[in-house]
């Protein structure tokens, strides 16, 4: 984390999450594999645009669910992290101070980007901003709050729909597709769940045998995909699924395996967070 970070993050789309959050430009690189790259991919097999006017729809809406999901991360960082025993402090006196004074602007910034984003979107064409895509971005704040009001080690079962919640609404906006929603779950969402059951909070029987330390994340997220691929490989043989749906999981097999090489000789600052 910097030595000083500006309390503009409050208010600045993806700002917070960058700069609090990753830190770093290869975490952004990681965020943009493990998040942009899955949810863009399946999102555009869903839908009959052109690239130009999908990309354009597609950064309103992650503008629309980034802004509430960063609110989720502003509410834990400064009030969730009070009822913590052991929290991760990762703002300065000076950004709690702020965030102190101007809680109620900051919240009403980040609902009023997520509007002007969907109201845009609408504008260009009503048919996107469906009831369900509505629901879902309303519902991410909300589960957020759950999940950081919720002193339990159970709430590790929430974890998962919490995570999802950022990922789900990209796969409303056009054609539902059963299969490129499940293919997007287990693209990241599901490794990140079993990856959260192992933690020591709440580590888990099966989960401490796979992922008995955090540096064991890093075989483990190999293996994960190699195995997913495999099996992927094999329903594409038996024409059970397209392997075009198979793309994002190779590439990111292939991302996880040549960093599982690359930190073996280096220990890169929180390459475990993503």
């Amino acid at each position: 984390m910097s030595e000083h970070i500006s309390n503009a993050v409050f208010y600045l789309p993806f700002g917070y999450y960058y700069t609090v959050r990753l830190g770093t430009l290869p975490q952004l690189l990681s965020w943009m594999l493990i998040y942009i790259m899955p949810t863009a991919f399946y999102s555009y097999m869903t839908c009959q645009l052109a690239l130009l006017p999908f990309v354009v729809n597609y950064l309103l809406l992650l503008t629309a669910v980034f802004s509430l999901y960063e609110l989720g991360y502003i509410l834990n960082d400064t009030i969730a992290i009070r009822y913590e025993q052991q929290p991760a402090v990762r703002l300065y006196p000076d950004n709690f101070r702020h965030f102190s004074l101007y809680a109620r602007v900051i919240v009403l910034a980040r609902f009023a980007y997520a509007a002007i984003a969907l109201g845009v979107l609408y504008l260009m064409d009503a048919s996107l901003v469906t009831l369900p895509l509505v629901i879902n971005i309303l519902a991410i704040p909300v589960i957020f709050a759950i999940y950081n009001s919720w002193r339990s080690r159970y709430n590790v079962w929430l974890y998962p729909v919490l995570v999802f919640s950022r990922y789900l609404p990209f796969m409303l906006l056009y054609r539902i597709d059963a299969l490129a929603i499940m293919m997007l779950f287990l693209s990241f969402p599901l490794l990140n769940m079993l990856e959260r059951f192992s933690m020591p909070a709440y580590r888990f029987p099966l989960m401490r045998r796979l992922i008995p330390a955090e540096e064991s994340k890093t075989a483990f997220r190999v293996w994960y995909y190699a195995l997913l691929l495999l099996i992927l490989s094999i329903l594409g043989v038996l024409y059970i699924i397209p392997y075009l749906l198979i793309i994002p999981v190779l590439i990111l097999f292939v991302y996880r395996l040549l960093l599982a090489f690359w930190v073996s000789g280096h220990r890169p600052t929180n390459y475990l967070n993503g």
